[in-house]
């Protein structure tokens, strides 16, 4: 698990960064959300050099080289890694339904470790996330940082990575060699993929724009705002209301 080391480390250099908002020359703040935007864009030039130098020549050899139906498996494969944290917090949420759906769409597809999806005609879970939940609590979303590599983010959706390798769903599957060896290549899989499925997206923003920096930033606040605002935008179903009735009667 070298990989997921690695990728904690860096989330818990982002919270340090998010503590040393005091230091930075509010004069030179294009923001106000992002106090650190000074040190901010120093590490997204490098990671905009590491994407140039590695992830993009990557991507592109993806995708020309890997067949439709492969890049279909491989894209099910990362979503089905995600589910057991789907399942967790659609609970932390009380989107009782999700979870249970989510769990299920898990368990049938372990057959083929999400490379087969058997339930490609059902409706497939929402997606949920630590940020979200965090959300959800009432915790402020805090300063903006990018963090060397994963990129730029609000301080709790980072913190909330590093919830993602403190709480490990994949411990009962530890004497599953198979499933083992999958999830630690997950995140290197996961990143190749979707920058080969925004490849000319990320390309369009990288070598079009005027402020690729501030472009980024309003790209990514834009996403997250949807992925937030869409928790009140959705009444609960008749089984969550179930399980909130169960919960408030002891």
């Amino acid at each position: 698990m070298i990989l997921n080391r690695f990728f904690l480390t860096i989330a818990l250099f982002l919270a340090l960064l998010s503590t040393s908002c005091s230091s930075v020359d509010e004069g030179s703040i294009s923001n106000r959300k992002d106090p650190l935007e000074i040190t901010n864009r120093k590490i997204f030039a490098f990671n905009d050099n590491l994407d140039t130098v590695v992830l993009e020549p990557i991507a592109a050899g993806y995708n020309k080289v890997i067949p439709s139906h492969a890049k279909t498996a491989i894209n099910n494969h990362v979503y089905w890694v995600g589910l057991p944290y789907n399942t967790i917090n659609s609970a932390l949420q009380r989107k009782w339904e999700n979870a249970a759906i989510s769990s299920l769409h898990f368990t049938v597809n372990a057959l083929t470790l999400g490379f087969v999806n058997f339930m490609k005609e059902d409706e497939p879970p929402q997606q949920r996330d630590f940020g979200q939940t965090l959300a959800f609590y009432g915790v402020s979303e805090g300063p903006y940082v990018v963090v060397p590599v994963t990129g730029g983010k609000t301080s709790r959706h980072a913190f909330a990575e590093v919830i993602n390798f403190v709480i490990n769903p994949y411990s009962a599957f530890k004497e599953n060699k198979t499933i083992d060896q999958a999830i630690s290549f997950q995140p290197v899989l996961s990143t190749i993929s979707w920058r080969a499925r925004n490849f000319e997206l990320v390309n369009d923003l990288k070598y079009n724009s005027l402020d690729t920096y501030a472009k980024a930033r309003s790209a990514y606040y834009q996403n997250r705002f949807k992925k937030i605002q869409s928790d009140n935008k959705n009444a609960p179903s008749e089984a969550d209301s179930l399980f909130d009735n169960l919960d408030t009667e002891g």
